[in-house]
């Protein structure tokens, strides 16, 4: 069971169905009847007052002073001859489920509480009197039932059912916390939302092919990926789209990229994602397109152990040629090896010298090798149990999965060029690309509950990454009047650790007010040793037959790159439920160091006298250094940087209820940010770049919720927020992409953000997992960041503030079961969503006006529709579910052109997708899946010109899990 007390179950006096007790009108208490057997059909009598409780000393004395009784005992159902007190059993209102530790509290009369067991039973034993009991349940409204009588040797029975869906909102009390796995508890936690949020369950993602959270992520409202592990919320991604682990930030452990990489987290670890997309207080400023919610699995109720073992592969790879390069066994399990460090003998504060041994200490690997591709492997187990204390709880979780995966991607690249104002192809090449890859990850969860009113939850994740990449590529060079062939061997290794401790406490004596708080420290680390090109070529007008070593810049080169960031912080916040509006008042610091470093090696032609056609093995080999060849250190005085971010914010929220079904929430958030990068040599801390921003943001949010019926919600929201420049975007530092044969910059001039944004949503809750809703959004930019083409001949990119940018939309969803058309269809349920966003940036400067090409398109990264579909069968007296799901997402900018040249579009990608599962006995799942059933292709246009060409391929999948 969960201890973080996130959900907010809603006590109401709704009519009670036939078979449980009927409570009166809120004006007039109701007396249970005081027979062992409750009639269908019992009139409320008078109100009773209720009896004093036994004198001190007497033994029920003792039962009343109990604060909380846990126990759920054996045999429930029907209470032992001679019992006083109160039983019976707790259901759901629609389905007649029963709810498993659900609770019974005596609010008057006593004090004492009960959980009801597996079977959704309950026994409270009681002295004679007169009680006040309230019933609850997780995202369920409570029932509160008076004047319930207990007769000395009698047993009353008190059945109950609770829905989701009752008339009378009369106080929220958080008591416990909800299976968050659950489409049906999400969609109520999203129904009592103070915010416009969409999210995904552990459950709906079980229906899906998805193995990682970047594939789940883009079945959200709205919500895209790019480069397979990247999130973009309403089009917008990179710094407009943060990422909360439990509530904590994450940093990323990719240099170019702002985003958190999603495929780091397999959805075996995931209990939920939740995208939040209209802002509060509470949450961090950087706010933009959304913030995505990553929740993590927490402790079962009872002890769960479950293996899980997987076999995919796709058409494209599995069983085919694919490139490849030497490595270890280590590498196959996730970790880097020694091989591939800088060897001992080069200097580490100083740049490499002339010594030949030491340049023939450095791994003489350059061509790609080749091997049959085989399935991919994944392995994992979970084991978790909640132990009891009397009073007291113990939950514990600890999950570990390990994947194998290889791969081939066959792509076509060119460039575009501008000559005499028409718009040619240049530079086309064929590549392979053969990928290998591991990922191994943990997670360990302990939480312990004192009592009801303090919780402490300790947190642990540890994830890492290898990708080994082979990529070879034949092509021409136009500009140089040569073709060539190449190669890049490159191994990246990412970890990411996070750690957290969280606390909860109720705190009786101000009307219970409530505490949660956190702190935690991360550490994630980006290792690519000795990435190595090699490039031959010969003459395009008057070939020679045989390619040769051009003695350039890009070939014969290796590079060494690390980067590593830590960091540390913690928020805390106090919730004061006063009668008239409940305040929230919190604070948050947290606090990042980077360090990145980059060396540069260069093989270099001398005056001797050498076969340049001979292979990279041949030329760059012992033989040859120090005598043809030389190797020289090309790092650069910037390829270094420090960078430290700080944020310290503080907020204060109220949400009121002028009238009953209307709810306001505002809030404001002072945020105080500092954003400091020096950029040096690796060998001397001197600065060469050094760039500082501090900014104070006042950041102000209101939501507006209007209950028109207990099914269906308006809302409406606005906020000012912002989005800050990266550490790789202000840095410098350059990088060379080896595949499209450009180079990468930093900005070092680049400002924060400022975003209005304005939401407003109706939705309509038809049954436990159905909900219409329609949502519209308007945001305003100033200084939108955006990635440019600085170098219109070479293709090279940078980044730059636009003067601001406008974006709005529409949003539809529907999810139903197709049995309201006909009970034939009962087992068929059905989901859509449709996402229309238009965008237009804002150029005034004069000097952007003149160097990019259109002063009137949308924002970069923007897609003007995304659609999701899912149809889904679900069999349960055969164990069968089987969904067919599509997504597609269209045209957005990729690079913003220049000087002439079309901006860079990304084309939509129509994805199909397959799931059968089917459980094989009480405790055996076995689940195919089929992915991207089309085989349709990724596209990069520029101008009508695929610069970017290459199909993922059909992917297949079999899983078989086991629950003991």
């Amino acid at each position: 069971m969960a201890l973080l007390l996130m959900a907010s179950p809603v006590l109401a006096q709704a009519p009670i169905p036939e078979g449980a007790v009927t409570p009166p009108p809120a004006d007039a208490p109701v007396t249970a009847p005081t027979t062992d057997v409750l009639p269908a059909q019992t009139a409320p009598e008078e109100a009773a007052p209720a009896e004093p409780p036994p004198a001190a000393g007497e033994p029920a004395a003792q039962v009343a002073d109990e604060a909380m009784d846990e126990s759920m005992g054996e045999g429930t159902a029907t209470p032992p001859e001679g019992f006083t007190g109160v039983y019976g059993q707790v259901t759901d209102a629609q389905t007649k489920e029963t709810l498993i530790e659900a609770t019974v509290k005596v609010v008057s009369g006593a004090q004492k509480s009960v959980l009801t067991d597996v079977d959704g039973n309950y026994q409270l034993a009681l002295p004679p009197g007169t009680y006040d009991l309230r019933i609850f349940y997780d995202v369920y409204e409570g029932r509160r039932v008076t004047g319930v009588r207990v007769e000395a040797g009698k047993a009353t029975k008190l059945d109950v059912q609770l829905s989701a869906d009752a008339a009378a909102v009369q106080e929220v009390v958080v008591e416990a916390s909800s299976d968050r796995r659950a489409e049906s508890a999400l969609l109520q936690e999203r129904k009592k939302a103070v915010t416009v949020s969409d999210a995904i369950s552990s459950q709906e993602i079980a229906r899906t092919p998805d193995s990682s959270a970047s594939d789940a992520v883009k079945r959200v409202v709205s919500a895209t990926v790019v480069e397979g592990r990247y999130v973009l919320l309403r089009g917008l991604g990179g710094r407009y789209a943060t990422t909360l682990l439990n509530g904590a930030l994450l940093p990323s452990p990719e240099p170019d990229e702002p985003s958190v990489p999603l495929d780091l987290f397999p959805t075996t670890l995931l209990a939920n994602l939740n995208v939040v997309k209209s802002y509060t207080a509470d949450l961090p400023g950087t706010f933009g397109g959304g913030t995505l919610l990553i929740e993590t699995n927490t402790y079962p109720s009872k002890f769960e152990f479950k293996p899980r073992l997987t076999l995919s592969g796709d058409s494209l790879s599995t069983f085919r040629p694919r490139n490849t390069q030497p490595g270890s066994f280590l590498e196959t399990l996730g970790f880097t090896g020694p091989g591939r460090q800088l060897p001992a003998s080069v200097p580490r504060d100083q740049r490499l010298g002339s010594s030949v041994d030491t340049w023939k200490s450095f791994s003489n690997v350059w061509s790609a090798r080749s091997t049959t591709a085989l399935p991919n492997l994944g392995l994992g187990a979970s084991v978790g149990d909640t132990l009891r204390f009397g009073n007291q709880r113990l939950g514990y979780l600890a999950a570990v999965n390990y994947g194998h995966r290889e791969g081939v991607r066959l792509a076509q690249y060119a460039r575009a060029v501008n000559t005499l104002d028409q718009v040619e192809e240049r530079d086309g090449s064929q590549t392979q690309l053969g990928t290998e890859g591991a990922n191994l990850s943990a997670l360990a969860s302990a939480g312990y509950q004192f009592n009801r009113d303090n919780e402490l939850t300790l947190f642990s994740l540890y994830t890492r990454g290898t990708d080994i990449s082979s990529f070879t590529s034949r092509g021409v060079n136009n500009e140089r009047s040569e073709t060539y062939e190449g190669t890049r061997l490159q191994f990246i290794s990412r970890v990411l650790s996070f750690n957290q401790v969280r606390g909860f406490h109720r705190l009786d004596g101000l009307g219970d007010a409530e505490i949660d708080w956190q702190a935690n420290f991360s550490r994630v680390d980006r290792d690519e040793p000795d990435t190595r090109d090699s490039l031959y070529a010969d003459d395009l007008g008057s070939p020679s037959g045989k390619y040769s070593f051009p003695n350039q810049p890009n070939s014969g080169e290796r590079f060494n790159v690390t980067l590593g960031e830590n960091s540390t912080g913690g928020s805390a916040s106090l919730t004061l439920p006063l009668s008239a509006v409940r305040l929230k008042a919190g604070g948050l610091a947290q606090v990042s160091f980077r360090d990145f470093s980059n060396r540069r090696f260069r093989y270099q032609l001398t005056d001797e006298p050498v076969d340049a056609s001979l292979p990279p093995e041949a030329l760059f080999g012992p033989d040859s250094l120090g005598v043809g060849i030389r190797m020289r250190e090309t790092t650069r005085p910037d390829d270094a940087y420090d960078a430290y971010l700080g944020i310290f914010a503080g907020y204060l929220t109220a949400e009121a209820k002028p009238v009953e079904p209307l709810r306001l929430v505002g809030g404001v958030r002072l945020e105080n940010s500092r954003q400091r990068l020096t950029a040096h040599s690796p060998f001397d801390v001197t600065p060469t770049v050094d760039s500082e921003a501090n900014y104070l943001d006042v950041l102000p949010s209101f939501n507006a919720i209007y209950a028109l019926t207990p099914e269906v919600n308006l809302r409406a929201g606005y906020s000012y927020t912002l989005a800050r420049p990266t550490f790789r975007e202000l840095a410098p530092f350059l990088f060379y992409d080896f595949a499209r044969r450009r180079n990468v910059s930093g900005n070092p001039n680049l400002v924060e953000t400022r975003i209005h944004n304005v939401d407003a949503r109706a939705e309509w809750f038809l049954g436990e997992n159905e909900v219409l809703a329609a949502s519209a959004f308007y945001k305003q930019f100033r200084d939108p960041i955006e990635r440019v083409i600085n170098n219109p001949q070479a293709g090279d990119l940078g980044f730059e503030n636009a003067d601001g940018a406008s974006s709005y939309g529409l949003e539809l969803e529907a999810r139903a079961s197709l049995g309201r058309i006909t009970p034939v269809l009962a087992n068929f349920r059905a989901a859509a969503n449709l996402t229309l966003i238009q965008s237009n940036i804002i150029l005034t400067d004069p000097i952007k006006l003149g160097a990019q090409t259109n002063s009137r398109r949308p924002m970069q990264g923007q897609s003007p529709y995304v659609v999701n579909l899912n149809l889904g069968y679900d069999r349960p007296e055969s164990g069968t579910e089987v969904a067919v799901l599509y997504n597609v997402y269209g045209p957005r900018i990729s690079e913003v052109g220049v000087q002439g040249l079309p901006d860079v579009y990304e084309q939509p990608f129509h994805r199909v997708d397959l799931t059968v599962s089917q459980k094989l006995g009480a405790s055996t799942q076995l689940k195919l899946t089929g992915s991207n059933l089309l085989n349709s292709a990724v596209r990069i246009q520029q101008g009508g010109i695929s610069v970017v060409n290459y199909r993922p391929g059909i992917a297949f999948s079999a899983s078989l899990g086991w629950a003991i």
